[in-house]
């Protein structure tokens, strides 16, 4: 059985929520994942909502009869300038010789629409619950986000920055945004300066992109600590190579409550495979049922 979509306008952003037909007992508590697509996609094409399908089946299928200890949802959105925000298509190209597939601020315009929507993250938990539930039907008490290509450099940003966001799954996605650049721009042929890389945008990425903070830290200093973050990559990824992630993933702390995992999938490229879809689903069941079964 497939989930169910529910649209809502909250504070004019088009959001579609994701639950299970069979999710109706109302004394179960809900966690809810906030799960987004890539570059030049949106909310609706096929391969990100078959991976919300995905995850529904893995914790609702029948191979998966066993009672949950919390019940899921998931809030999918468009990014800015995608699918039902769209503005200009071209301002989501990247960097090109041919002048029709050229985005000369290809930098700029990718890191405000990650940062975007991690701070459209941020609102959706202060508000979402009121339109989702508006008579308390149902209880939201935890937060978790994952997310596609962009949708994953979103979720490193948003879990450095939203304390109530307890899980991440970045998915094939950078944390190190100047690795990754400054990578794609030599590749490119573009000098990975101004005009391509504004100054002011190098000073805020320098004081606050994911890879720039404490994440090796072993205190409250260090925003990862005590979160649960499963990171699935491809090993022949060519727009976000292992290499530009590798340093950060290995050397994160996530301490003694937190839980890290990492899979690079061998000749995966820039995809999310059915085996990462399914290592998400994996991830979110142990969520739902609060860790019983993992190994902190």
């Amino acid at each position: 059985m497939e989930p169910s979509k529910q649209t809502l306008l909250v504070g004019g952003l088009i959001v579609d929520v994701y639950s299970h037909p069979s999710a109706t007992d109302p004394t179960i508590p809900i966690h809810a994942l906030f799960f987004l697509h890539g570059r030049l996609g949106s909310a609706q094409v096929p391969y990100f909502v078959n991976s919300i399908k995905t995850i529904f089946n893995v914790n609702y299928g029948s191979a998966n009869p066993s009672p949950r200890k919390k019940d899921l949802i998931v809030v999918a959105f468009d990014h800015r300038n995608h699918g039902r925000r769209l503005v200009d298509n071209q301002r989501n190209f990247v960097w090109s010789k041919d002048p029709k597939k050229n985005n000369d601020q290809h930098a700029v315009d990718l890191y405000t629409i990650q940062t975007g929507s991690a701070q459209d993250v941020s609102f959706l938990i202060d508000h979402l619950p009121s339109f989702l539930y508006p008579s308390r039907e149902r209880t939201i008490v935890e937060w978790g986000m994952g997310g596609i290509s962009v949708g994953g450099h979103s979720t490193w940003i948003a879990l450095s920055r939203e304390p109530r966001l307890k899980i991440g799954i970045p998915i094939i996605a950078c944390p190190d945004f100047t690795k990754m650049m400054s990578q794609r721009a030599a590749s490119s042929g573009v000098p990975f300066k101004p005009p391509y890389y504004p100054d002011s945008l190098k000073a805020y990425v320098d004081a606050n992109d994911p890879a720039k903070l404490p994440y090796r830290a072993k205190d409250r200093s260090n925003p990862y600590l005590g979160r649960k973050i499963l990171v699935l990559s491809g090993e022949m990824d060519p727009l976000v190579p292992w290499a530009t992630v590798s340093e950060f993933a290995e050397n994160l702390e996530v301490g003694e409550e937190g839980i890290k995992r990492i899979v690079v999938e061998k000749g995966a490229k820039h995809e999310p495979t059915l085996r990462m879809q399914q290592e998400a689903g994996m991830f979110v069941k142990q969520w739902l049922n609060d860790w019983s079964s993992a190994k902190l």
